[in-house]
């Protein structure tokens, strides 16, 4: 049973099924729309535990949506984490300031993810930080943020793949089903064709058959009329002799 229900607010659909795969992987389903529209009417009849919200919405933006959310009492307490690309500390700040219990990136490490869910459902009022690690003696900011970001785009790769593989998997599927049903309609019409044909050949013999008792009835028909006409002829011949002698 999955431990919880989660709401992703995001105007591109790639970014909703790569974070909907990472939720997958917490044990957490997900339901994603592309506005803050949306999700403010969904929100009046359906229950989710956490909320993710992009900051830049057609229509209105994700702090007016937050506002909005954490104003209304039936949705004040789901905790709302930003999940967006920005990432400045005063973007943080603001975020926190409007009630966001966080702020995410698009480029969010799976397990970095799932320690910050696993935080929230277990009821825990301050969620960990993604701090940076420790920077080694040759490393630079610059380093560890091209690091951190680039760990991030692996793991999207790596959701995109699974997905790619997911999709295959189904395509696959899906062609063996459509070559199964081509086999059936195939051996159904061989079928078809094989018993049109048996009835083909049965109906010529019956045919032929009947051809052949006509033929014999009318020959038998013929030597019958041949035998009357010489029995006339010799009848005829008779009378002919007898006219002829009595003159």
């Amino acid at each position: 049973m999955p431990r919880g229900n989660a709401l992703i607010v995001d105007d591109s659909s790639t970014a909703r099924i790569i974070l909907a795969r990472l939720l997958e992987k917490a044990d957490l389903t997900s339901k994603g729309v592309g506005s803050a529209e949306d999700a403010l009417s969904l929100l009046q009849h359906e229950h989710f535990d956490l909320i993710f919200l992009d900051h830049l919405l057609p229509g209105m933006n994700g702090f007016d949506a937050l506002e909005k959310l954490k104003a209304r009492p039936e949705t004040r307490d789901i905790p709302v984490f930003m999940y967006t690309s920005q990432n400045a500390d005063r973007y943080l700040q603001d975020a926190r300031a409007r009630g966001a219990a966080g702020v995410i990136g698009k480029q969010v490490e799976r397990e970095q993810l799932i320690q910050m869910i696993d935080a929230i459902l277990a009821d825990n009022d301050s969620p960990p930080d993604f701090e940076a690690p420790e920077l080694g003696p040759y490393q630079t900011v610059a380093d560890q943020s091209y690091l951190r970001k680039l760990t991030g785009r692996l793991s999207t790769l790596e959701i995109a793949y699974e997905e790619a593989n997911e999709d295959i998997r189904a395509m696959k599927q899906h062609m063996a089903r459509v070559d199964a049903r081509f086999q059936e309609e195939l051996e159904v019409r061989v079928s078809r064709i094989r018993r049109l044909w048996i009835l083909s050949t049965v109906v010529f013999v019956l045919v032929a058959l009947l051809l052949g008792l006509q033929v014999n009835s009318v020959s038998e028909t013929v030597d019958g009329l041949n035998t009357q006409l010489e029995l006339i002829t010799q009848m005829i011949g008779g009378l002919m002799e007898l006219v002829g002698g009595g003159g």
